[in-house]
């Protein structure tokens, strides 16, 4: 065949054969996985999955055995501590949006329980 000129990709249609034409891009430049694909899906689920399990289970053991070891640190009203220009727009204006009384204190007043 006589060889064509190529203009642009247009051009380029011509020299190749069809298979390559019907082809993607991964297609044509992918050769295919030596087993990579199903070692890294072992590796997921037989190392990473397990080892998020025991990172959730350590951190939870951790939370329960500091729950049991928790003391309450006592008040001292530090004149630089809580400093409040303006009063919170909920409520008496004293406690935060998400207080707890168990843990947070009240400016002025100390722990509620």
């Amino acid at each position: 065949m006589a060889k064509l000129h190529k203009l642009g990709q247009f051009g380029h249609t011509f020299t190749r054969n069809v298979e390559t034409i019907v082809q993607t891009v991964e297609q044509r430049s992918y050769k295919g996985g030596d087993g990579a694909e199903k070692m890294w899906r072992n590796l997921s689920l037989f190392v990473g999955f397990p080892a998020i399990a025991l990172a959730m289970l350590n951190s939870y053991l951790r939370h329960q055995e500091e729950k049991e070891h928790y003391h309450r640190p006592e008040f001292v009203a530090y004149p630089y501590m809580k400093i409040m220009n303006k009063p919170f727009p909920w409520g008496d204006g004293k406690h935060s949006l998400f207080h707890n009384p168990k843990k947070n204190y009240v400016p002025g007043i100390g722990y509620e329980e």
